[in-house]
């Protein structure tokens, strides 16, 4: 897979065909996963990227879903 991130964010298989990430949740969280490639990242920051300084009480269960 190949991950273009400048512009819109695009996924394409190896087969150079598009994958699509219909859900915007999906997409940020993919975003913030390729800017921080490389490092452990921790639930809360992912939290905090999702859903801000705001998350809903169900935020923890929806990361691990």
């Amino acid at each position: 897979m190949t991950f273009h991130a400048l512009g819109t964010l695009e996924i394409r298989d190896r087969e150079g065909t598009t994958v699509a990430l219909p859900r915007q949740k999906q997409r940020v969280l993919l975003a913030y996963l390729l800017v921080h490639a490389g490092r452990v990242v921790s639930s809360d920051e992912i939290e905090y990227a999702l859903w801000g300084e705001r998350p809903p009480a169900s935020a923890r269960a929806n990361l691990y879903s």
